[in-house]
């Protein structure tokens, strides 16, 4: 009796404890307040943003991302305020400030509820206190005895911290690794840093840094092995492999030039995994073996191609077919044949008339074909220098011509340090044969302004066909010259397809001509063909106002300029400069900017010929990127420019202005984007958009890789 009575209490107290635990958890769902703003009071050296990034306390999403969560895996759940997260964010906080020089900033929180509505306010309150400078900054470890006095000497010119800058952890972890990486490629393979002792004075605000190192033994190469695997090793020799990599034994040990060696494997395209490395375990007193493995692929490939591109700002999509046979006749020589065939500006074709009677015919309907057969030569005389001559034949179709040109081009890639500022260039001298046909499908006043354009007067109505058969198709517009060429690449940014800092120029000079010239000189009968010179200069910067969260702001800007200074015949309408597009001014379509010829016809009436082209050309873009959701961005923009005839054309009346925003998916291939520009001034109406009709001033691009 007495045990069923105990086990019977036992019972009632279980359930007891089960309804307070029930109530308490009912009771901490009814205390959840959501957490609308995070807010910080007193920041002067860090952005709130930048703060808000590093911190594990988040605002409550936006109320749409909070619907999409209610029926999707897009949105985002509503975030409550916890308490708990306080004393961590206050530590992240501090390190933050500390990190950055700030070691006497002070911080703290206040919460506001709203227990009507269980809304929660939290506000950091920061003190940051004066910034500590470097007092001193020196290296221990290395010294002239240890590493000899050149290097020692280079070390420490080089060095990226001085006196009176405000420290910065970043700063010094920057420069310590920096030294480590040139430890290794003047021969220390085995240095590595040691403790940074930080020394801090309070009533001064300076900072003392010792950075030491332990550079360990100098060492040089002892002998290299390969190991090769594959279908193609048969194919490829060892002295081939040995050409391409350039290292000897003897040669002092450099961790800088087996990386590059290991590029230049990749760069030839014979192999599908190529590695370099140092054989540390079997190392001899001061020396070291090397190892090179090489898995080598098909020696011959054939393969289809689906091609996407923003080639003339627009975007295409196509079909090709390429032929490559590697190693061809040894040295890593690459033969290829590759044809393409490429729809240009598919969101701006006019469906309606090409599934109609107009067919293929319409203006609208824009293409590219080409046939290119290229012989490739990865190193020329033992240097990072790369040659290839091409041989093609292309036809292309423009709005209101059709350009059809058979040609050779032989061309040199040269690679500098990457250090220095022009760290790639490439020349090159080509040969053209090009006509040019009128597209006859386009209406009759455009054919009378494209006479005018090339210097014609106002053709009579029954003549108009006929001088574009006779004086242009037949004679007027075809075209042989020499062009030679150089295009100068400076690439400092972090990343190739989302730099976030660092900058990149491009300077190219063109020259076309040499062919009429020379035979000028020993001809009676001048050469009609046009001589001119051409300059393109395109520079861009990126900044990350807002690091560490992922995203930056972007500064391009670019002139060209191009003067006709010999010959009878016109500069070719697709060697000149056009505006708009997806990589241009965003809200105009590719070829909508420039230069238009208006003249009155025979009936009296106006008539604008578009699409001319320009000799001068200026445009700028300033862009905002952030990531929304995971590999999700946007963007804001504003892009700015015109093409002008000349130099004494530009004006700030005739100078477009777009303004627009954009979605981002960054994929593992590289971004796709979607940009919705608006005409903010339009330099045809002179107007500004709140003067003209809003669904006319807009235009959509979709593209792949970033604007710039």
């Amino acid at each position: 009796m007495v045990e069923r009575s105990f086990s019977f209490g036992k019972l009632i107290l279980f359930l007891i404890s089960f309804l307070c635990c029930v109530n308490l958890v009912f009771a901490q769902e009814e205390d959840k307040y959501e957490l609308i703003s995070v807010d910080f009071v007193g920041n002067e050296f860090a952005p709130s943003r930048v703060l808000a990034d590093i911190i594990i306390s988040k605002e409550t999403p936006f109320w749409f991302w909070k619907f999409l969560n209610t029926f999707s895996s897009l949105g985002k759940e509503p975030i409550y305020f916890d308490s708990s997260l306080i004393r961590t964010d206050l530590r992240i906080l501090k390190s933050y400030y500390d990190d950055n020089g700030f070691f006497q900033s002070n911080i703290s929180y206040s919460i506001e509820l709203d227990h009507k509505n269980k809304l929660a306010y939290l506000v950091f309150n920061i003190s940051e206190g004066k910034e500590f400078k470097i007092g001193s900054y020196k290296y221990s470890g290395i010294s002239e005895s240890k590493i000899g006095k050149w290097l020692y000497n280079e070390l420490i010119e080089t060095k990226n911290i001085n006196w009176g800058n405000r420290f910065s952890r970043e700063a010094v972890e920057t420069d310590v690794n920096r030294v480590v990486d040139d430890l290794k490629s003047y021969g220390y393979m085995l240095a590595e840093r040691g403790r940074v002792t930080v020394t801090i004075d309070t009533s001064l605000q300076f900072v003392d840094v010792v950075a030491n190192f332990i550079p360990g033994k100098f060492y040089r190469i002892k002998e290299i092995t390969i190991e090769k695997k594959g279908p193609g090793k048969e194919s490829v020799s060892d002295e081939l492999l040995y050409d391409i990599v350039r290292i000897k034994p003897g040669d002092r040990y450099d961790h800088s030039q087996l990386n590059l060696a290991q590029i230049r494997l990749y760069r030839t395209g014979l192999f599908t995994s190529a590695l370099i490395n140092s054989v540390i375990s079997d190392t001899v007193n001061n020396s070291v073996p090397i190892n090179i493995s090489a898995d080598i692929g098909m020696i011959n490939e054939l393969g289809p191609e689906l091609i996407v591109n923003n080639q003339s700002s627009t975007f295409n999509v196509g079909v090709g077919l390429n032929f490559t046979r590697k190693n061809f006749f040894g040295n890593a020589r690459k033969f290829s044949v590759k044809g393409s065939l490429i729809s240009q500006d598919i969101f701006n074709v006019n469906y309606k008339n090409v599934f109609g009677k107009i067919g293929l015919k319409d203006t609208t309907v824009l293409g590219f074909a080409s046939l290119i057969a290229s012989v490739e030569q990865p190193y020329l005389f033992g240097k990072n220098i790369s040659g290839k001559i091409d041989f093609y034949g292309t036809a292309e179709q423009t709005k209101f011509y059709r350009y059809f040109t058979l040609g050779t081009k032989l061309g040199f890639n040269f690679e500098s340090p990457p250090f220095t500022f022009f760290n790639n260039y490439n020349t090159y001298i080509a040969y053209e044969l090009e006509s040019i046909t009128v597209r006859t499908s386009v209406p009759k006043e455009y054919l009378v302004g494209f006479l005018i354009s090339l210097g014609y007067s106002v053709p009579p109505e029954d003549q108009v066909e006929n001088l574009i058969q006779k004086e242009i198709n037949e004679s007027g517009l075809k075209h042989s010259n020499i062009i030679i060429g150089v295009d100068l690449f400076s690439s400092h940014a972090d990343d190739f397809f989302s730099p976030t800092k660092g900058f990149n120029f491009q300077m190219s000079l063109e020259h076309a001509g040499l062919l009429p010239f020379i035979k000028n000189l020993f001809s009676s009968t001048k050469d009609e063909n046009v001589q001119y010179y051409k300059i393109n200069l395109v520079g861009s910067i990126y900044t990350n106002p807002w690091k560490p969260s992922p995203g930056g702001v972007g500064y391009k800007l670019r002139i060209g300029y191009m003067q006709k200074f010999d010959g009878q015949k016109s500069i070719a309408q697709n060697k000149l400069f056009y505006s708009g597009g997806s990589n241009s001014i965003r809200a105009w379509r590719a070829r909508g900017l420039g230069p238009v010829l208006t003249y009155i016809t025979e009936t009296g009436e106006e008539a604008t010929f578009p699409e001319i082209g320009g000799r001068f050309i200026i445009e700028g873009s300033i862009e905002t990127r952030n990531r929304i959701i995971g590999d999700v961005g946007s963007v804001i923009f504003v892009d700015f420019g015109n093409t002008w005839e000349d130099l004494k054309s530009p004006t700030w009346k005739t100078t477009a202005v777009a303004v627009g925003t954009g979605l981002r998916y960054y994929s593992s291939f590289a971004p796709f984007r979607l940009d919705f520009g608006v005409q903010f001034y339009d330099p045809f109406s002179q107007k500004f958009i709140f003067e003209r009709a809003f669904f006319r001033n807009f235009e959509i691009h979709f593209g792949i890789g970033e604007a710039f």
